[in-house]
């Protein structure tokens, strides 16, 4: 074979190697191209488990609402002498005089992703929203668990370490009250895809006066992007069972196989005192969010709305409660920590196969390799400490709050389900689940 000859021949197997990529780079890109438009199904009118319609044309806020959200992503990201009250005045105006829904009015856009504003009514006076939200000795994924599967602060942040808690603070408050940390937390299964993530967030705490009400700011911003998503299920939302799977993916046909992260989320909540003695605040959330695969945002506003509901129906259940305190919560909370690791096993064994018996044949959960994962009790192998820490504080909340549970907390009722066949399954081989980490 002469040199030539060899040239020519390297030089199409160049050309067969360069069609080749060419070819899968445009398989991949079709398969977004089909999977993006699948994911975002319907439009921005409506969707997910709340029921509810969004404007397709919703309302720009206000330029000078707009500077105060502005300000405070700029002092969280700075430090507490930047902050200037004059300047969040405008946002704190608009918030207490809305007096119809404000879903139809969008923010603009930030950190990549687009936004929602959410008011809800809260059954309660600030000081029992401080003694829940912020209180050192209680994880406050407790206070919205159709959203959150787990959360704390880190090591080292300010939140942890002062002494005055915040509610303290309420009865002299007459200059703004700053705290900072650092949070961790994993999501519940979303309404989108059922996917679940954890991340870090930075977050910055306000507690002030304006016109003569307390008030409290919450300002967060995720830094970098988060885990990978992992495959979970809602069960039923309403009373805060979910599956995860600890599979890698998006529980969704057709589009299992990728990798989706959350990019950035970043919110402000305002919570306003209206009326202490009749245990009357309002919450004022805006909230946003950019997660797809790619580097792409696939989020739509009604994604980003729908959690909002669930979060604020969750919220709304804990602080509503006639019998349920912030103290009994702590109480609880502590009862569980004194255990020692073979009863956590022990409890978090019996919640496996008490969760096989209630959820086995429930649709979401015949797929193999969602079966596979509970089978004869192996769900308690999926979940870490961590996760089973987290297990049994939602068990032990449900319980205290009258509703049912699957392992035995207190005095209430284990749940049970009549066995049922399963029905045949004829899907191919699917990943193993993995402890998550």
């Amino acid at each position: 074979m002469n040199m030539n000859t060899s040239k020519n021949i390297f030089t199409a197997l160049r050309l067969r190697a360069s069609m080749l990529a060419m070819l899968v780079a445009v398989v991949i890109s079709a398969s977004f191209l089909i999977a993006a438009p699948a994911m975002a199904k319907g439009d921005d009118e409506e969707g997910g488990i709340m029921d509810f319609e969004l404007s397709a044309r919703p309302t720009p806020l206000v330029k000078d609402v707009e500077k105060s959200i502005d300000h405070l992503f700029k002092v969280l990201n700075g430090d507490n002498s930047q902050f200037d009250t004059a300047a969040v005045a405008p946002m704190l105006d608009f918030v207490m005089g809305m007096q119809t829904d404000p879903k139809d009015i969008e923010p603009a856009k930030r950190f990549g992703g687009r936004g929602i504003c959410l008011l809800t009514e809260v059954p309660s006076d600030l000081d029992k929203i401080l003694r829940y939200f912020y209180n050192p000795e209680l994880p406050n994924y407790l206070l919205c668990p159709a959203t959150l599967r787990l959360s704390g602060w880190h090591e080292g942040s300010e939140f942890l370490t002062r002494k005055t808690p915040l509610w303290d603070e309420l009865p002299t408050l007459s200059e703004p009250v700053m705290v900072r940390g650092r949070e961790f937390e994993t999501t519940s299964p979303d309404s989108f895809a059922e996917a679940y993530y954890g991340y870090d967030l930075d977050r910055l705490i306000i507690l002030l006066k304006h016109n003569g009400k307390n008030v409290a700011i919450s300002v967060s911003e995720q830094k970098e992007k988060s885990d990978v998503g992992r495959k979970g299920a809602i069960l039923n939302d309403k009373d805060w069972d979910f599956f995860y799977s600890g599979i890698e993916g998006l529980n969704r046909g057709g589009m299992g196989w990728m990798d989706t992260f959350m990019y950035k989320s970043a919110s402000v909540q305002i919570f306003v005192e209206n009326d202490a003695a009749a245990q009357k605040s309002s919450a004022f959330l805006f909230k946003w969010l950019k997660a797809g695969w790619a580097s792409m945002n696939v989020v739509k506003r009604s994604h980003i709305y729908d959690g909002s509901l669930r979060y604020a129906r969750s919220l709304e259940t804990v602080l509503g409660s006639p019998t349920l305190t912030p103290e009994k919560v702590v109480e609880g909370i502590k009862s569980l920590t004194t255990m020692s690791e073979s009863e956590r096993d022990g409890l978090i064994e019996e919640y496996a196969k008490n969760f096989e018996i209630r959820f086995k044949n429930d649709p979401k959960l015949e797929k193999k390799e969602y079966a596979k994962v509970i089978a004869d009790g192996g769900y308690a192998k999926v979940l870490d400490p961590e996760a089973r820490k987290s297990v049994l504080a939602l068990q032990k909340l449900k319980s205290m709050l009258g509703m049912e549970t699957l392992v035995e907390l207190s005095a209430s009722p284990l749940a049970q389900a009549p066995a049922v066949a399963p029905i045949a399954n004829t899907e191919a081989p699917q990943p193993e689940a993995q402890p998550e980490s």
